[in-house]
Order: structure tokens, then C-alpha cells, then sequence
């Protein structure tokens, strides 16, 4: 949803302009720039251009329409619907079904695709000074509990690094330490546990390896980033589209704004996204360090 006050959520004649992180051109060299995609992990770990560049590629050739360029306007999930709302961007791609039906209800999104599943991952140290247990029957509020004590006990020597910026991370960890009861941001009397970094996700990431700080983190920005930041941290729980607790799956959406001055290709982009052959393909196929980093959209949309 728009954190925007309501009479700002509206067709602007002047939308605010954004520097793109990166324009993409498929096989072309056009520079006009048609489609505008607000999001931030997916432009991070390299799938935003794959996918622009496959869908800029097919869509000229099915269409016959002119060579065209897409932009990626780097953002989390907060920024990329306030720029939706704004007119800003003609798509974003989020991460937070909740505030994407928020979203539709305010009428600033006028449809929304389920685009692809990243997971989830705690992710820490390889000293592991907070003990955490490696048990297959540990569950993900388990090790955050486990987190919790460990600080109370050693608060100089266990810290949990929070983007702490509404993004769909920030949101998920604020989750878990919730089923617990606790809000660490908030108690003083876990020390240093908390540690605020707002950033993007490879940037947080890197922090947390240089810092030697557990962190809440998606598979996607896991192995996107270079690789001495895995050498210096490891997973301690990572998830599954097969988990019976989905908690820790992270449900991408393709939302098309309705207030988009490129709407047409913006539909369009939606549905190529949703085709087994088009954007799921790709999704299928898209690898970093010999991993494939997301899974495609289940037939279940509402999974």
C-alpha cells in the first residue's frame, strides 16, 4: 500500500521523475525507454534483466512494435508502491500480499501477477556465538527465541542486523520476533541485539559478514553477492516451497499501476510473466554461482 496521504494517491499530471539504477535494451539499441519497474532484490541479483531483456526481445518480435528500453528504478517494497501511486513507475515488483490488496483497494494498482517465489534464510556467522541449534525440528521462531536468550545472556557478542526500512524483509523479521512477543527494536534490555542498518539487501548483507551479525535474508540476495560474504557466514534455516509452515517463503507479485503512462506494455509484461514460455521460463532457468536463485509461480496463485 501507498504510504502517501490519501489526496496524493491519484493521477499526477507530473509524476516525480526517477534516476534509473539501469536501462535495459534486450538485442536493441533503442534508448526509449517504454516500461518502468520499480523493485530492488531481483534488480540486485541480476533476474530484472534477464527477464527485461527476453520480454523486450519477444515482445518486438510477436508484436512488430519499435525497439524499445526498460528501466529499473531501485527501490524496496515501501518506495516501489508509493511510486506506483505516483505514476512514477509503470510496474513495481513486491513482495508483501497483504499490502498488495491494500494496494488494489486504493485503486492505484489496477492488477496484480504472481511473478515468482524467492525463500527466506537466517543466515549468521560461522562462529554461531549465539549456539544456534542445526535440530531438524527446529523451527524458525525457535532460533529467533534461541537469538533472544543468547543476547540476554552475552548481549556484547550476539547481534541481529535489521534493514529496518518496510521493506518485505524488514517486515517478515518484525513477524517472527512478534510470535514471540518480543520487539527488540524496542527493549532495551537485550543490549546490542538490534542492530539498525537501513540498506538494500546486498548491502545489508555484506554488513552483517563484516560485523559477524545474524540477519534475516532472501535466497535470491544469498547468492547474488560476492563470494566472501557466504565464506564468512552460514544458513541456519532456509526455505522450501515443500515447508508445511510457509513463513518463510517470499511470494513475488508483478503489480501494473493504474495510473501507468505505459500501461499497454506494462499488461503486457504481466502476462508474458505469468506464461510457462515467457517470464516463468526464465525465472526457471536463471542461475548465480550455479544456482538457481527463485522458483517459479505455483498454479495455486493464493499459495
Amino acid at each position: 500500500m501507498a504510504s502517501l496521504p490519501f489526496d496524493q494517491v491519484t493521477a499526477q499530471s507530473s509524476p516525480p521523475a526517477i534516476d534509473p539504477e539501469a536501462i535495459y535494451h534486450g538485442p536493441f539499441s533503442s534508448d526509449e525507454i517504454r516500461l518502468r519497474i520499480a523493485t530492488g532484490g531481483a534488480g540486485q541479483s541480476g533476474l530484472l534483466k534477464a527477464l527485461a531483456d527476453a520480454f523486450i526481445d519477444e515482445h518486438v518480435r510477436a508484436t512488430g512494435c519499435a525497439p524499445f528500453a526498460v528501466s529499473w528504478l531501485k527501490s524496496d517494497t515501501a518506495f516501489s508502491f508509493n511510486s506506483l501511486a505516483q505514476g512514477a513507475a509503470d510496474l513495481s515488483i513486491t513482495y508483501h500480499p497483504a499490502a498488495e490488496q491494500i494496494a488494489l483497494d486504493q485503486g492505484f494498482v489496477a492488477r496484480k501477477v504472481y511473478a515468482w517465489r524467492d525463500h527466506f534464510m537466517l543466515v549468521g556467522p560461522q562462529s554461531n556465538p549465539a549456539s544456534l541449534s542445526s535440530s531438524p525440528a527446529t523451527s524458525i521462531t525457535d532460533l529467533f527465541a534461541q537469538l533472544f536468550r543468547a543476547s540476554v545472556h552475552n548481549n556484547s557478542g550476539v547481534r541481529f542486523l535489521s534493514r529496518y526500512d518496510r521493506s518485505a524483509t524488514h517486515v517478515k523479521e518484525s513477524l517472527i520476533w512478534a510470535l514471540l512477543g518480543q520487539a527488540p527494536w524496542a527493549d532495551t534490555s537485550t543490549g546490542n541485539l538490534y542492530h539498525r542498518f537501513p540498506s538494500f539487501p546486498f548491502q545489508a548483507l555484506e554488513e552483517a559478514a563484516r560485523s559477524g551479525e545474524y540477519t534475516l535474508v532472501d535466497r535470491g540476495t544469498w547468492w547474488g553477492v560476492e563470494e566472501w560474504v557466504r565464506e564468512r557466514m552460514k544458513i541456519y534455516m532456509e526455505a522450501h516451497d515443500s515447508d508445511r509452515n510457509p513463513i518463510l517463503l517470499n511470494p513475488a507479485h508483478a503489480l501494473v499501476g493504474t495510473w501507468s503512462k505505459n500501461k499497454d506494455i506494462a499488461s503486457a509484461f504481466a502476462d508474458w510473466m505469468a506464461m510457462d514460455t515467457g517470464g516463468q521460463k526464465v525465472v526457471a532457468r536463471f542461475t548465480v554461482h550455479g544456482q538457481v536463485l527463485y522458483t517459479k509461480a505455483p498454479l495455486d496463485s493464493s499459495a
